[in-house]
């Protein structure tokens, strides 16, 4: 009775060893940027950090993957005071908000002129937003969400290519509805 937990997870891994090698070496995908356009409050944007991993469908020039999105949406001051007598004790921070999704990808790799090669992609996932207030949680929302985008690289060897792309995120929810991430983007496609 004691080996049965055990041999769940090495059957499980006895099932997904051989098919993890027979497909290709995904191409892993990255981004690091600002967000913008935020609709709601806070709205001044903050970091935009994305990564993902792609691996081609028999219907070039498609990849297929999931991704991973951690965005800030900004943060709000407020002016403190104390209640006795109303002095002023400085600005703290009453709101943060931030979300993160884990989605479905779509790309596609449009065709490459002088070492530039131009993409667009869409991606259909779950997001999740929290808003804090110095490190304790007010608030959390999760849905549905999709995001389109764009971007352009330049191939830095075999396997590598560094650029820029913009994501327009729409999500489920109105506590953030959408807002747009640009950044620096990189691939570096997996093989020999």
């Amino acid at each position: 009775m004691r080996a049965a937990p055990l041999a769940l997870p090495l059957l499980v891994l006895a099932l997904v060893v051989p098919v993890a090698q027979a497909l290709p070496a995904p191409t892993w995908t990255g981004s690091v940027g600002h967000t913008l356009a935020v609709v709601g409050e806070p709205n001044e944007g903050g970091w935009s950090i994305a990564a993902g991993a792609l691996w081609p469908l028999d219907l070039e020039p498609l990849s297929f993957g999931i991704s991973y999105f951690a965005e800030d949406a900004g943060q709000r001051f407020s002016r403190f005071t104390d209640v006795n007598d109303g002095e002023d004790l400085g600005v703290v921070l009453d709101q943060h908000r931030a979300a993160w999704s884990l989605s479905w990808r779509l790309d596609a790799d449009l065709a490459e002129r002088k070492g530039w090669r131009p993409f667009a992609s869409s991606t259909f996932g779950y997001y999740r937003v929290v808003n804090d207030a110095r490190g304790q949680i007010q608030s959390r929302v999760g849905s549905a969400g999709f995001s389109l985008g764009a971007g352009l690289r330049h191939a830095l060897g075999a396997h590598g290519a560094l650029g820029a792309s913009v994501r327009y995120h729409r999500l489920d929810n109105d506590v953030l509805g959408r807002f747009v991430s640009a950044g620096v983007d990189w691939s570096w496609r997996g093989g020999h």
